[in-house]
């Protein structure tokens, strides 16, 4: 996995001059936004740098420089980051690597009564990372971008737009691209308080062969209807049916068959389902539905499952915040069959005086593959330690574990990660 020097580099060194330069020189501003420099050395002692059973640990020495910029002003805001991570492996080389990391993020204003609201976002990654469900550290390459929008016709009627785009190269498993579209409309007042909506929605994906998996090559079409309510406290209960049309390759399923068409049903709730004026040092979101997968594996016929999520967010104190998460998401995995993912995580944030903080959290993760009979558990635990030197330098450390197991003993491993930083933001 050695690499050779590349512009990655370059541009990390070319950034980290300006991290040495005079603050006036490494802050300014930008048509009305704030473009600011992080520069963060770090060194790690990972017990486990492939994440399988064959344990090999090493001390990484990392430097990653960061480009923000940030604009709240006009008619809309943006948030755009740049950065490399040089990272170098003191006993084995062969892992050394740098990664690159750009995003974009546009939104439209949204003050109370516009009719033009939506996003645009755009990113690039290229990095060294385990992949758990391949069982190794493997470098992909990563393009993806995304559109939402909403028009407010009248006042009854909002028209819905989206599109999508993913394309993922890896150096092992599947090479993914996956292009998405879709339309809708919401029309208030429909039958009282209720409100009607209708949707269409397209998606394209293709895959590469993947280990025993073969390629896929799959495009689907689905139209649907349903009602839905929004109560005062911002919940939001909806229901649909729908007719949809798949299209794959007839290598993706036993029988050979190349299309698969059929109705599909949905429920969800989603939004705040404890009132903040009864619960005000509490936030909460809620949702949960019932679907089939929108790209299904190598295998899958169209299984469907119960999928959602909730999250709470407690101010305990001024100084303490608890939060509290669970979600249940199904996907396509990078070896190309599906993946149904069930998560739960527990977290605390502790103020310690002016400068010092402290995080701690614990998660819970079940996976499993649908036609291969297996499944994957890992139980996470991180606690980190952060102190502010001044206005622009910061020095921590922290401590990860993961506990994998899973029903492929390659795949089950202990892993421990020690790391220590410093970072300076002009």
């Amino acid at each position: 996995m050695k690499t050779t020097p590349s512009p990655a580099l370059l541009a990390a060194l070319l950034v980290s001059a300006f991290a040495l330069a005079p603050a006036s020189s490494a802050f300014t501003e930008i048509a009305r936004g704030s473009l600011t420099l992080t520069t963060t050395a770090s060194v790690a002692y990972d017990s486990n740098i492939a994440g399988n059973a064959v344990a090999q640990g090493d001390t990484i020495f990392t430097l990653a420089p960061t480009l923000d910029y940030n604009r709240a002003a006009g008619l809309g805001t943006i948030a755009a980051s740049v950065g490399t991570s040089i990272n170098r492996y003191l006993d084995l080389p062969s892992y050394d690597s740098e990664d690159l990391a750009a995003a974009l993020h546009i939104s439209l204003p949204t003050p109370e009564g516009a009719r033009h609201q939506g996003g645009l976002s755009a990113g690039y990654t290229d990095r060294a990372a385990i992949d758990e469900t391949l069982g190794q550290r493997i470098r992909a390459k990563t393009w993806n971008a995304g559109f939402n929008g909403t028009y407010r016709v009248g006042t009854r009627v909002d028209l819905r737009s989206s599109a999508s785009y993913l394309d993922t190269t890896r150096q092992t498993g599947a090479d993914t691209t996956r292009y998405g579209a879709g339309l809708g409309f919401d029309y208030n007042g429909f039958l009282g308080g209720f409100g009607l909506m209708g949707d269409y929605k397209y998606s394209s994906t293709t895959s590469s062969a993947a280990g025993t998996a073969g390629p896929i090559d799959q495009t689907s079409n689905a139209l649907s209807t349903g009602l839905f309510y929004r109560f005062v406290s911002g919940l939001r209960a909806a229901g649909n049916v729908g007719y949809r049309w798949i299209d794959r390759s007839s290598l993706e399923t036993a029988t050979g068959a190349t299309s698969s068409t059929g109705m599909t049903y949905g429920l969800s709730l989603d939004g705040p389902f404890l009132p903040p004026r009864l619960f005000p040092k509490i936030k909460s979101s809620f949702s949960i539905g019932y679907e089939k997968g929108e790209t299904l594996g190598v295998g899958d016929t169209g299984s469907a499952n119960v999928v959602g999520s909730l999250n709470l967010s407690w101010q305990a104190r001024e100084r303490t915040s608890l939060t509290f998460g669970a979600s249940r998401a199904q996907s396509l995995a990078s070896n190309n069959y599906s993946a149904v993912t069930d998560q739960v995580q527990f977290g605390v944030t502790q103020q310690i005086g002016q400068r010092t903080s402290l995080r701690a959290s614990l998660a819970e993760e079940w996976s499993s593959y649908v036609g291969t009979g297996r499944s994957d558990r890992h139980t996470r635990g991180a606690i980190n330690l952060a102190y502010n030197l001044n206005r622009n330098w910061r020095t921590g450390a922290g401590y990860t574990i993961t506990l994998a197991r899973s029903n492929g003993a390659i795949r089950d491993y202990d892993r421990h990660l020690v790391s220590a930083f410093v970072s300076c933001t002009y």
